[in-house]
């Protein structure tokens, strides 16, 4: 899987995804809040390279970011616990907020308690809730502002993903709160050559509460998809 790209997850990075192999970019804004920004890093990373591109959360947003601005760089796709269409006014919402407060109070232990039962499952390891914990707490309050208010504005992508004539593997967590199975089966519907896999026993991260198995799902899907 060398020709594999993962994109992180907000607000986490690169240590989610225990697939060997994979060039993990570390996304970071600058500018007027856009994931048309971070699109454009990956794709300079990318050069002329043709990919498998991932992403969980955030990181399939920027994923179909990407796919909107240069389609041909991209051979396959890994989606993970996210989904096609845009924020509602409500969510949008609920991120600037977000955003407004990390600005205020900084990033702590609120964010944590925030964002923790969203992203991982009651039964998650002790293992997976430090590396998560310590992941949040790490971030920059500015990056995280940022994050939020581009995804508020983020467009809805069915357009982009209906025109994909690429291999796809969607992959939901059986326990997410924050996207349902349901809404992984409404993306895996508007991608034209889908596979969809729903995992049991995990929330939002997949890839950190069984890296193991979610990542021989990924090499079973890359074989049966000839990539």
């Amino acid at each position: 899987m060398d020709d594999l790209v993962l994109l992180h997850a907000f607000p986490l990075d690169a240590r989610m995804w225990n697939v060997p192999g994979a060039l993990m970019p570390n996304l970071r804004g600058h500018g007027e809040p856009d994931l048309g920004t971070l699109a454009d890093q990956v794709i300079a990373e990318l050069g002329d390279r043709e990919v498998v591109l991932g992403g969980c959360s955030m990181g399939g947003y920027v994923a179909m970011a990407v796919l909107r601005r240069a389609p041909e760089r991209v051979k396959g796709l890994v989606l993970v616990d996210t989904k096609h269409t845009a924020d509602t006014p409500e969510a949008a919402r609920n991120r600037h907020a977000m955003a407004d407060r990390v600005e205020a109070e900084g990033v702590g232990e609120w964010l944590v308690e925030a964002m923790l039962p969203n992203l991982l499952s009651p039964n998650a390891s002790a293992r997976a809730r430090k590396l998560v914990t310590t992941m949040i707490l790490e971030q920059r309050p500015e990056d995280v502002a940022w994050w939020q208010r581009a995804m508020a504005k983020r467009p809805d992508s069915a357009d982009v993903l209906g025109k994909a004539d690429v291999p796809a593997l969607v992959v939901s967590g059986e326990l997410d709160p924050l996207m349902p199975p349901e809404i992984g089966r409404q993306l895996a519907e508007v991608l034209p050559r889908s596979t969809f896999i729903e995992m049991e026993g995990v929330a939002h991260l997949p890839p950190v509460e069984q890296p193991e198995r979610f990542a021989e799902q990924l090499e079973r899907w890359f074989t049966t998809a000839g990539l």
